[in-house]
């Protein structure tokens, strides 16, 4: 880099550069107002303060001036002026009153050294005062702009290594809350936010192959075996083929909704509903699941309507992953509660199962994608691992927000919050 390319250079020349015209300003605006006030004195006194005579001249005595003078004697002082041009200053012929044939003495004060005029000396003390100015002005300016530079040629280095793929890099933050500070954070909480992303990215990526893999495996091999004999083509193979194929585009459609939400081309067809008999419909569809495992619903739902602005078919598709969620998590002869509550902004829904509960360390990862609170548990029991993620993604679409914690009294607790509309 060159050293006019430099961002500290740049601005000490600039901070130089004001220094030395605001100097240059002070010079000129003192010497319009001191001829401004130079007009309005006496000619005289113009002519005296430019000839720089401000004290009278200094006179030698002679002997015999200083004897006159001591025996008390009147004298005659005449002025004549000078007949040299080398000394302006007049000439004094001093003599008796009392002896006027007594030769005058003269006397006449040695030429002054030319000095400048009081003018030209108020001039030069402010140039000089002006260059004093613009000097240190540049030393500060330099001292400033370094520190200025030092951050902001880190942020750039720093940015040139993540974009060559290094997303780990971090800049030491300065002190303060100055632009330069905010800016260093900023830049770090970006970089953070890019490798919490891409490792996200090939995170789902891995996951996306993984889940693919096993139906795709599992109906690759039992083809293989009907092609060679092994296995019957029976009714209850086509099944078990079918399912696997249900899995495979269950999944598919569920990447397919959670892609579209991240790039906001989800369309809603929002229109006014009624939560209550939203969840009405949606629970009568679990009922066979329900009693399959011998499962208590317990319903506390409101007995006047609570309006909602919300897409009827993804509203569902929220409720009925919650509730296939506690479905899956609720033991045999358990009880899942779902209660709907309300205040004059928000309707509340909130499904809590008796399960073992949500682990502390799973708590904030339950709506990640493919995340399973339990390892162990099979795709076949325990679905893709984008319900939640779905629930998620739909719920901050309608404007409302999902939290999960666990209940006091055990199991898991799901709580959803729309907003209203108004009747």
């Amino acid at each position: 880099m060159r050293w006019f390319n430099r961002i500290e250079v740049r601005l000490s020349l600039l901070m130089a550069l004001v220094a030395v015209t605001t100097s240059l300003l002070t010079v000129a605006l003192n010497t319009l107002q001191r001829e401004r006030t130079f007009r309005e004195l006496p000619a005289e006194v113009r002519d005296f303060l430019r000839r720089n005579e401000g004290r009278p001249p200094s006179l030698n005595l002679t002997p015999e001036l200083r004897q006159l003078l001591a025996e008390g004697r009147e004298l005659r002082v005449q002025m004549r002026p000078s007949t040299t041009p080398d000394n302006p200053n007049p000439i004094f012929l001093v003599s008796p009153l009392d002896d006027p044939d007594a030769p005058p003495v003269a006397l006449q004060a040695p030429p002054r050294p030319r000095r400048p005029s009081l003018e030209a000396r108020l001039q030069q003390n402010l140039l000089i005062a002006g260059l004093v100015a613009a000097l240190l002005g540049g030393l500060v300016a330099l001292v400033f702009a370094r520190r200025m530079a030092r951050p902001i040629e880190a942020i750039s280095a720093a940015a040139s290594r993540l974009a060559q793929g290094n997303l780990s890099v971090r800049i030491p933050v300065p002190r303060g809350e100055d632009e330069v500070a905010r800016l260093a954070r900023s830049f770090n909480h970006m970089a953070a936010s890019l490798e919490r992303l891409e490792t996200e990215r090939k995170a789902m990526i891995a996951d996306i192959a993984h889940e693919l893999r096993t139906p795709l495996t599992v109906m690759q091999g039992r083809l293989e075996a009907i092609q060679d004999g092994v296995m019957p083509l029976e009714m209850a193979e086509i099944d078990r083929l079918h399912h696997q194929t249900a899995l495979l585009a269950r999944l598919v459609e569920d990447l397919r909704t959670l892609s579209l939400a991240d790039a906001g081309r989800l369309n809603l067809m929002l229109r006014k509903l009624d939560l209550v008999e939203q969840v009405q419909r949606a629970v009568g569809a679990f009922q066979a699941a329900l009693q399959a495992k011998a499962i208590r619903l317990e319903l506390n739902l409101p007995s006047t309507p609570l309006y909602i602005q919300a897409d009827p078919d993804r509203l569902s598709q929220v409720i009925g992953n919650l509730l296939t969620n506690a479905l899956a998590h609720t033991p045999t002869g358990g009880t899942i509660a779902l209660e709907i509550t309300s205040d004059p902004a928000q309707a509340y829904l909130r499904i809590q199962d008796s399960g073992p509960g949500i682990p502390e360390e799973a708590l904030g990862k339950v709506f990640d994608r493919f995340y399973r609170a339990e390892a162990s548990r099979s795709r076949a029991s325990g679905g893709s691992g984008l319900g939640l993620a779905i629930v998620k993604a739909l719920v901050e679409l309608h404007g409302g927000r999902v939290a999960a914690r666990n209940h006091p009294a055990g199991g898991a607790l799901f709580e959803l919050a729309l907003p209203l509309k108004p009747a």
